[in-house]
């Protein structure tokens, strides 16, 4: 018999611990995996169960909407899996799994107000959307290019018939990519060690996957190059795939640091420098250029004014309603960029 909370070992007989007065379980596995256990090693600062669910890709999203909008939270599996000390290897049990996302009482309604949002989203996008599907762009390829690997869009010259980097065939950059050779998203977190463990799960179960570690363009920054956090499966192999990140999380226990952020926050106001160059003051962020409800909708657009260089201000009260505002000057440019990200850009 164990205890919960303290792990302290009774022999049979005994219920209660002497020293917590915590209900025993019957063994040492049940202990390390008991709700009282987990809760008493996250502490209250992560007292609210913000939610639980087996989507690896939702969770994985969820954790990331949080952290870059610095709600600091704490993900978990449901039943961590216990130590290898105590069971003598890593479980390879591949039934589902449920995760868990944890928050302190203080950033509940401010978290359920991004779950809410990011669940609209998720069950809005069709199945493909959510797969973040992305094909090869061939249109521009380097003359002489007579392959074109459809994992890290690399191009080759006559005599290669498969991408050295990721083992998968290459496509003619004139051929039309089969929907199964296109590319899928699998993950985009950008945490280093995690992402570093996916893709060694992966290639130990055979799945091709973009064997790359830097990427090409940075949407807030600029910059040409910089980490790649993005694993793409092709879409045959992603239900496999996504099984696969499924067991690897079930090790993983992801705490608020654990996030990294991509940029300028955008539910902060934006100060460009053209502002200041401008002689404008805050004040002049006078014209309101979208509301809404959808607290991830004021991510999307406020990157894509960062990105222009349009300043902008951020109303998140009453909380639930959401309003950006921008200089008069701006206001077309504004309004074109926010309903171009959120609903595709207008017909010619």
């Amino acid at each position: 018999m164990y205890c919960p909370q303290c792990k302290a070992e009774y022999r049979q007989g005994f219920t209660r611990c002497a020293d917590c007065d915590e209900a025993l379980v019957e063994n040492y596995a049940e202990a390390v995996r008991h709700p009282l256990a987990k809760k008493i090693a996250m502490g209250d600062e992560y007292g609210a169960l913000l939610w639980r669910g087996r989507d690896p890709h939702f969770y994985v999203g969820l954790l990331w909407s949080l952290w870059n909008k610095n709600v600091a939270c704490y993900g978990v599996p449901q039943y961590p899996l216990t130590p290898e000390s105590v069971t003598g290897s890593q479980s390879s049990n591949s039934e589902p799994v449920d995760f868990e996302v944890w928050v302190s009482e203080e950033s509940l309604p401010l978290a359920k107000w991004i779950l809410d949002s990011s669940k609209e989203d998720f069950e809005k996008a069709a199945p493909e959307e959510r797969a973040a599907s992305v094909e090869a762009m061939v249109d521009e390829v380097s003359p002489g290019t007579t392959g074109v690997c459809p994992l890290c869009f690399g191009e080759f010259t006559i005599g290669s018939i498969r991408c050295p980097n990721c083992n998968v065939p290459l496509n003619s950059p004139q051929a039309e990519v089969a929907a199964q050779d296109s590319a899928w998203q699998l993950c985009n977190l950008a945490h280093p060690n995690f992402i570093t463990e996916l893709r060694k799960a992966l290639h130990a179960k055979g799945i091709p996957f973009n064997n790359a570690n830097i990427s090409y363009g940075d949407f807030i920054s600029g910059q040409r190059h910089g980490p790649n956090y993005e694993v793409l499966v092709l879409k045959k192999d992603f239900e496999r795939a996504t099984q696969v990140m499924s067991q690897v999380l079930r090790h993983w226990e992801f705490e608020p640091s654990a996030g990294f952020g991509i940029g300028k926050d955008p539910l902060l106001d934006y100060w460009a420098v053209r502002a200041t160059d401008n002689g404008w003051f805050p004040e002049d962020i006078s014209v309101l250029v979208w509301s809404g409800q959808n607290i991830g909708s004021v991510s999307v657009i406020g990157r894509a004014l960062q990105e222009h260089l349009i300043p902008y201000r951020v109303e998140t009260e009453p909380l639930r309603t959401a309003k950006i505002f921008v200089h008069p000057d701006d206001e077309a440019p504004a309004r074109a960029l926010a309903q171009e990200v959120l609903e595709g850009p207008r017909p010619e």
